[in-house]
């Protein structure tokens, strides 16, 4: 999920401009003076200030240029409930059409265990070594092209997202992905087989096909398929409609029989739970018994688990993963698909809402006519779409147990990536903490 000056565009990240000003380019503000992080982001900090570019990019923000700032933070947990930080990176990025290569990164790189700030400028990049040289080949083929490739989201040492004219046994539009070389083949192999599968169902939606794979480069090409983000394009006049039909394809890509992919781990999943937790806690400390008591009866309360009733789930269905076109629907990125739970699947869906769509985001919360009201309808919309779709009931006590998880999840998540507000976490806490006291009375969804 992705703050509210990001939008998700033709499969990948289009943004919306910064409003200026010196906190905009500010490391993780919410880190202040007493956290056991502060003197670690004291010292990112001045390595931001103190680098030669610096001005230049808070002045590209101040004239309104496209631009992306992705940040992480990763910690490692250590007795006594705290935390040692294992990673972190912040990496500027933007685009510039008049440039030959229009898309641009300045990433600044640190790893705990050689205690080193290193950064890097695109394409160059520790992990994902083969972009340097896929980009340079481009630029200088002489037919122009490199200017036509649209990088639409890069995640530094992880992956990268673009779009370019199809070459010669393939003319159309195609997305080419880089991933790291102990992700690009599964992910590949996992497009394939869900692409078959889509074309042997009766679904209403459809997946881009797979167009190739460069191993030596850990690389793979995919369809580029037609249509806007749907998250840009809810409004306070189409949401019900649009909602109730994401409820009906995601029961369609449950209702999907697709081998071969793996098998959610439940025990896993209640581990990384009480990370999420405790993560909150770390940065919030005013909470944590608050939240101990929400995980201990979460943990009591966990659903029974049982297997052979596990569907093939999408892994991360939000709305910006679908584009939409004159009526038509595809579905994007299914790396992280499997066999698993379907009611985490809509939990994960539901919860998104508030982070995903701009509609639902903190600004639009602030000046927007009855805009709780709105998303609560927006789910409810969902689900009675998602009903209509299965023609049966939901078990709303095991869908109510997994967002109070999903509400956990995407907490810890502004921290780790952030996108931490006040406003927007204590709207979020509050829910969360709602939801479980309408479980802890025996309540409904």
């Amino acid at each position: 999920m992705y703050p509210a000056n990001l939008q998700r565009s033709n499969q990948g990240l289009e943004a919306k401009p910064f409003e200026w000003s010196e906190e905009a380019i500010e490391l993780f503000p919410f880190i202040q003076a007493g956290h056991p992080f502060y003197p670690q982001m004291q010292r990112f900090r001045a390595e931001l200030r103190n680098h030669p570019r610096h001005d230049e990019l808070l002045e590209r923000m101040a004239k309104n240029k496209k631009t992306v700032i992705h940040t992480e933070v990763k910690g490692l947990p250590i007795p006594d409930r705290g935390w040692r930080l294992d990673r972190f990176y912040w990496s500027f990025q933007s685009w510039d059409a008049t440039r030959r290569l229009p898309f641009e990164a300045l990433t600044l790189l640190y790893k705990a265990k050689k205690d080193k700030i290193k950064w890097s400028t695109f394409p160059q990049d520790a992990n994902l070594t083969t972009m340097a040289s896929f980009f340079e080949e481009e630029q200088g083929c002489g037919n122009g092209r490199s200017g036509a490739i649209d990088v639409l989201r890069y995640v530094p040492q992880r992956r990268l997202t673009f779009r370019m004219a199809g070459r010669d046994d393939a003319p159309t539009p195609i997305i080419g992905k880089f991933k790291r070389r102990t992700r690009f083949k599964e992910a590949y192999d996992k497009l394939i087989t869900v692409f078959h599968g889509v074309e042997q169902s009766t679904t209403t939606f459809s997946v881009g096909a797979p167009r190739g794979i460069d191993e030596a480069r850990c690389l793979y090409f995919q369809e580029a398929m037609p249509g806007e983000n749907l998250a840009a394009m809810v409004t306070e006049d189409n949401f019900t409609e649009l909602m109730h039909r994401v409820g009906v394809v995601h029961r369609e890509v449950h209702s999907m029989e697709i081998l071969n992919v793996p098998v959610w781990d439940f025990g896993v999943f209640l581990r990384d739970l009480q990370r999420d937790v405790r993560w909150i806690a770390f940065f919030r400390p005013e909470h944590a018994v608050l939240l101990d008591k929400v995980q201990e009866l979460l943990v009591k309360g966990a659903p029974r688990v049982d297997p052979s009733a596990y569907v093939f789930c999408h892994g991360d269905f939000v709305c910006s993963q679908i584009l939409a076109s004159d009526g038509r629907w595809s579905v994007t990125d299914f790396d992280l698909c499997r066999c698993g739970d379907p009611y985490l699947d809509m939990a994960i869906l539901m919860t998104s809402l508030a982070y995903d769509i701009p509609l639902f985001q903190e600004q639009s919360w602030q000046t927007a006519r009855g805009q709780g009201c709105i998303l609560e309808a927006a789910r409810q919309a969902y689900l009675a779409g998602y009903q209509d779709g299965a023609q049966q009931p939901l078990d709303q006590r095991r869908l109510l147990w997994y967002c109070i998880c999903a509400e956990l999840y995407y907490l810890a998540l502004t921290f780790k990536k952030g996108w931490f507000g006040f406003a927007t976490f204590d709207r979020a806490f509050k829910r969360a903490c709602e939801l479980t006291e309408r479980w802890r009375q025996g309540g409904r969804l």
